[in-house]
Order: C-alpha cells, then structure tokens, then sequence
C-alpha cells in the first residue's frame, strides 16, 4: 500500500502506464477507456474497486473531451442516448453493490462481438437506426459501464450506425457519458463504494490520464473517417472479446 492507496509502487508506475495508454483510446474515440484499463487493473485492485476508479477517470477524462468537441454535440440527435444513460446510471449502481455482474458479463461481451462483426462487414443495424433506439442503446451502454465498467462499445455501436461524422460521435459519446458518470458518482459516493483508498488511488492515476488525453489529441486530427471507423469497430470486437474471455476462461 503507497500512501493509504491499493497500490505498491511497482503497482502505481504499471497502473500509471495503463491508464495514459486507455487515456490515448478514450480521447481520440470517447469510448475503450474500460476495455484498456480493467483487465490489467484488475490484477492489483478488487473488482469493485476496478470499476470505481475506472468510472471515476473515465467520466474526468471525457469531460476534457466534451469541453474540446461540444461544437460538435446535436442534442436533438444524441438525446436519446443521453436519456437513456442517465435513466440506467441508478440500476447499474445497484447491480455493482447487490449482484453478481458474471452472467450480464457474458450478454453483453455476446452482444458487443456480434454487432460488431456486423458493422465490420458494413451490415445495417435496423434496431440501431429505429426511432427511439437510442433510449435503448444510452440505457444498455451505461447499465454496463456503471456495474462492470465496460460497455462503451454498446454505445459506439449506435453511433457509427447513424453515420455522424467523427467528431459528432466523439462529442455524443462523451455527453452520455459524462452525464450518466456524474450520476454514477454521486451513487458511488451514497452508498458507500468510495474510501479513502480508493480515492486516493484516482487520484494517484489522473495524472496518466491527462498524459494520455494529451497524445490523443495528436492523433484525433490525422484520422480520416474510414481510419476512424475501423478503429471504433476493432475496439467494439476486442472489448467484447475481452470480456467474453474474463468471464469464460477466467
């Protein structure tokens, strides 16, 4: 333990290097942040844990995003999204302090490979583009960042389906997530889920995250829409995996 933190030092400067690298993926495409940063966590900190204090730098990290992209931001077009993650904060708070998330693990990691494979082979999503999906999609996205810490590919999902440009993606993404983390946060904080630790620990790795939005914005204006297509669909089929892979083998 480093200074009423969960991390020695060696487990500090390895969990610093983990989070700069989430921090570059979350700032060039607003979503990945978990699916980077919570297999490694997961090998020094306790699972709940994990999830806080990687809701808790995800939802810093995309409000530097959001203060970059707010331009961007149509709100008559991202208010489903932004609703629908706000409604699921409070259940996905009472997922993570009541059940056991593994079989929900295991649905949404099915769910995430097979629409991404989908959108890979540029396969239209009917539920993706129906009116009113985007309730559905912003509730389903922050259920699972909320309780597992992953499931922002759920989101990116929807928004490459709707085919807005980069920055429109990059900008609704992080206003659903912002607002729906910030829920999270009070809740976390209400029922008990921060300590002291805990605390200290985020605020031990913001400066890894800052570092990584930093990189990002190097890479966000070089990448043409194709290039950032690819990336969000390569992201949306190894976080699935990733998670499909935890829960199975693990």
């Amino acid at each position: 333990m480093l200074f009423g933190a969960e991390l020695s030092l060696l487990e500090l400067a390895l969990s610093l290097l983990v989070v700069t690298a989430a921090g570059v993926v979350l700032g060039t495409v607003s979503f990945g942040f978990g699916v980077v940063s919570s297999p490694p966590l997961l090998m020094f900190l306790e699972a709940k844990t994990t999830i806080v204090v990687v809701n808790s730098l995800t939802t810093i990290l995309l409000s530097l995003v959001l203060l970059q992209t707010w331009r961007h931001l149509s709100l008559r077009n991202s208010r489903g999204l932004i609703l629908g993650g706000l409604a699921a904060a409070p259940v996905g708070v009472f997922v993570l302090n009541a059940a056991e998330p593994g079989v929900l693990r295991i649905v949404i990691g099915v769910v995430i490979v097979t629409l991404g494979l989908l959108n890979l082979r540029d396969i239209q999503l009917p539920i993706a583009t129906f009116p009113g999906s985007g309730i559905f999609f912003g509730f389903i996205t922050c259920l699972a960042v909320t309780a597992i810490s992953i499931g922002g590919p759920l989101g990116a999902v929807y928004a490459i389906a709707q085919r807005w440009p980069p920055q429109t993606v990059r900008a609704s993404l992080a206003a659903m997530f912002v607002l729906s983390g910030a829920v999270s946060i009070a809740l976390y904080a209400a029922t008990g889920l921060y300590t002291r630790e805990t605390l200290t620990t985020v605020g031990m790795l913001v400066p890894g995250v800052l570092l990584g939005f930093g990189l990002a914005g190097l890479l966000v204006g070089r990448l043409n829409e194709q290039a950032f297509r690819y990336i969000v669909i390569a992201l949306v089929v190894l976080g699935g995996g990733m998670l499909l892979g935890r829960e199975l083998l693990g």
